[in-house]
C-alpha cells in the first residue's frame, strides 16, 4: 500500500512538473522567461503598452514624456529612464483618425535599451545578421543620428523593424502595425529618413 502511494505521489508531481516546465518560454533549447514587462511583441506591443492603445493610457502608465511633438493629428512622445537624455530612449509615434475617432493612438514603438527582448530573445546590441536568422528584413532607408549614419530593416509582415549602427549592431527595435512599412514612423521619429526604393 505505502509502495503504491509512493508512485501515485511521484508520478503526480512529475506531471505537475511537466506541466509547468511548458509555460516557460524555450530560446535555443534554454529555458528563459521575459518579463511582460519588458517583452517585445512584434506587431502587438511594446511591454505594457499595445498598438491603438489611447494616449490617455500610455501617460497614465509611463508618465508624462520628456519631450513632445505634435502636428495634423501626428504626434511623438519620447520618455528617458531618470529623465536622461542620454541615457537610453522609449519614442512612440501616435496618429488621430480626425473625424472618425479623435483619440490618439499608438502606431508604433521604439525602444533602445537592451532589457527589453522578444520571446525569440533578440534585444538591442545584437548583429543584425542574427537578427536576420529570425526575420525576413528589408532595407528600407537610411537616417542620421548623433552625426552618425543608421540603417532601417524591417519586416513588415511580423510588424517590427530594427535600426543599425555602421557595425551592423542593433540601436532600435520598433513594433509597428503588421502589413505596414515602418518607414512613416522613422519619419516622424527622425525627420530626414532616406527611403530604400530598391
Amino acid at each position: 500500500m505505502n509502495i503504491c502511494r509512493y508512485f501515485f505521489i511521484s508520478l503526480t508531481s512529475l506531471i505537475l512538473f511537466a506541466c509547468k516546465q511548458k509555460t516557460d518560454t524555450s530560446y535555443a533549447g534554454n529555458k528563459v522567461t521575459v518579463d511582460p514587462e519588458q517583452l517585445i511583441f512584434p506587431g502587438k506591443s511594446v511591454g505594457l503598452t499595445k498598438l491603438n492603445d489611447a494616449g490617455s493610457k500610455v501617460i497614465e502608465n509611463l508618465g508624462k514624456p520628456d519631450i513632445s511633438d505634435a502636428a495634423m493629428g501626428k504626434s511623438v512622445n519620447v520618455w528617458y529612464p531618470d529623465h536622461n537624455k542620454k541615457g537610453y530612449a522609449m519614442h512612440m509615434y501616435f496618429s488621430t483618425n480626425m473625424g472618425v475617432d479623435d483619440t490618439a493612438r499608438v502606431k508604433a514603438v521604439r525602444v533602445t535599451s537592451p532589457t527589453f527582448k522578444t520571446n525569440n530573445h533578440l534585444n538591442t546590441g545584437v548583429l543584425i545578421t542574427d537578427v536576420s536568422k529570425q526575420y525576413t528584413l528589408k532595407n528600407i532607408g537610411m537616417f542620421k543620428l548623433k552625426n552618425t549614419d543608421r540603417t532601417i530593416f524591417d519586416d513588415s509582415l511580423a510588424g517590427v523593424a530594427f535600426d543599425t549602427d555602421r557595425s551592423g549592431n542593433v540601436i532600435g527595435i520598433t513594433v509597428h502595425e503588421t502589413g505596414k512599412s515602418a518607414l512613416n514612423a522613422y519619419m516622424a521619429f527622425f525627420g530626414a529618413v532616406k527611403s530604400d526604393k530598391k
